[in-house]
């Protein structure tokens, strides 16, 4: 007795199933053609719109160095290339290894990626997609520092040359590492270390300290060239790798981006931050727990502190955010110094008030704590103002003219800032939408982006006219009541959990 099997279908390339996905796409899209080409409309004239204001106000801070006569703003303009160079490269591979670089979303992975097909075939079209953004981004940001200066076109079209190789050779780098935790590992430890080399770099340009390094144009051009050869070979080899990666090495990655992009349009920088803390402790996969002490009030602030306490990097963007203000009063900028440093500041140090926010708007999490709300505010914005104090203190101790009131009115002004942001209420969603550009949103989204900002900006805004320092301080103290009675009113009734349950049942009786 035979029986018949039946042919087993042959397995199609991968430009072939990209191709049936296409079909599969198009067949169940319920949008126009007419409705897309509105939304490209939108998105482009909204990219043109973002670009003419950032070339302006670009354009204006070139203008303004290359006006400038002190000695300051010359050491500034001819070394900032440098400065963005180097940055530039640690921020690419700290991202590269951060995401992926090769990523895919939970859709694809599980039903595209399981499939027989080529894998390599599949994935290349992200690994390109890396490869351009990280070349861009090299190239962009010190071709942008390089327009200040005196060089000739000449010499700023061979660095760039030089930027896209590096660009390329990073990218690569970070392919070949990614199913590898160890060395991809070494890869964010790379780019950690090159972002500290700029920070120490921009220190001594604010300082004033100037170095010249002259290369003969035939051998700047060898090494530019060979930089791109070495990066095409590399990219090259990086991607026969592609094929080797596995769904668990790149649907993290697609998560991750998912995550930010939902962030983004939901317009909370607050969240975006939270997006890339629970990425990298999820990567560790444990810590050492550290035991608390005290109770209440006490326990509260201790538990804060050593949270803080956990992100030992976070110290490198202060020393980043200091140096930026020290940068902007090498160039001249006088009162405008301290409303640079508040928003720099602020930028900073947001991050400190991030259990602050969630415990905010977790009512039942407010009630397992069970201390009063007004403390449990103080105790969670405690830590994060200490830290606002100590990096206002270390930049007034650099500036050149400030004062213990400058000292005072930047610990005040970041402090209400950071908190005002963590301590206000969230969007509404139970309510009618409103029609955005950017689609539906809830009315207190658009809002949520200004708090905090608003603040920071209307407490340093005495220093910054020029007021008097009893004005300056009197202003400053306002707004931070101002703060604290707003946050307290977002939460309503401010009284223990208990004494409201019991209020609530002797109503219940009498009534």
């Amino acid at each position: 007795m035979t029986t018949s099997v039946a042919p087993a279908q042959p397995v199609p390339s991968p430009r072939a199933m990209r191709r049936r996905l296409t079909r599969v796409r198009r067949a169940h899209a319920n949008r126009t053609w007419l409705q897309v080409a509105e939304d490209a409309y939108v998105a482009i004239f909204s990219l043109l719109m973002l670009g003419v204001v950032v070339g302006a106000a670009i354009a204006q801070v070139h203008h303004e160095l290359l006006g400038c006569p002190t000695a300051g703003c010359g050491v500034v303009r001819e070394e900032l290339p440098v400065v963005a160079a180097v940055g530039t490269v640690g921020v690419v591979l700290r991202a590269l290894a951060s995401i992926g670089p090769v990523v895919s979303d939970a859709a694809f992975g599980q039903w595209v990626l399981a499939t027989p097909v080529a894998r390599g075939g599949l994935l290349r079209r992200a690994f390109a997609a890396a490869v351009g953004v990280a070349v861009v981004t090299t190239v962009a940001l010190p071709g942008l520092a390089m327009t200040g200066t005196t060089a000739s076109a000449a010499t700023v079209v061979t660095v760039l040359v030089g930027a896209a190789g590096v660009g390329l050779l990073a990218t690569a780098a970070a392919t070949a590492a990614q199913p590898h935790p160890g060395a991809r590992r070494t890869v964010a430890v790379v780019g950690d270390l090159l972002l500290a080399v700029a920070v120490v770099l921009a220190a001594a340009v604010a300082l004033g300290w100037s170095w010249q390094v002259s290369v003969e144009r035939s051998s700047a051009s060898l090494v530019a060239g060979g930089l791109v050869v070495l990066g095409l070979v590399a990219v090259v080899l990086a991607s026969t790798r592609v094929s080797r990666l596995t769904r668990a090495d790149v649907q993290p990655g697609g998560a991750l981006v998912a995550g930010l992009s939902g962030a983004a349009y939901g317009l909370d920088p607050s969240l975006v931050g939270e997006v890339l803390t629970a990425r990298r402790y999820r990567l560790l996969g444990a810590r050492r727990s550290w035991r608390g002490v005290g109770r209440g009030f006490g326990a509260v602030v201790a538990r804060e502190a050593m949270r803080l306490g956990r992100s030992p990097r976070r110290v490198l963007a202060l020393a980043a955010a200091a140096v930026v203000v020290e940068l902007g009063a090498a160039t001249g900028l006088g009162s405008v110094t301290t409303l640079l440093a508040v928003v720099v500041g602020y930028a900073a140090t947001r991050w400190t008030t991030a259990s602050l926010r969630i415990v905010w708007r977790s009512p039942g999490l407010r009630r397992a704590l069970g201390i009063d709300d007004m403390a449990l505010l103080v105790g969670l914005a405690v830590p994060g103002v200490v830290v606002c104090a100590l990096w206002a203190a270390g930049v007034t101790a650099l500036l050149p003219d400030a004062s213990v009131v400058t000292g005072i009115v930047l610990t005040v002004a970041i402090g209400s800032g950071i908190v005002r942001s963590a301590a206000s209420a969230p969007p509404r969603f139970d309510g009618p939408l409103v029609t955005s550009p950017m689609g539906a949103l809830p009315p207190g989204a658009v809002g949520a982006v200004v708090r905090g900002p608003d603040a920071t900006v209307l407490a340093a805004i005495a220093p910054t006219l020029g007021a008097p320092t009893g004005w300056s301080l009197a202003l400053a103290a306002l707004v931070a009541a101002w703060v604290l009675w707003r946050a307290l009113a977002a939460v309503g009734d401010t009284r223990p959990y208990s004494e409201r349950v019991l209020e609530a049942a002797r109503e219940k009786r009498e009534s």
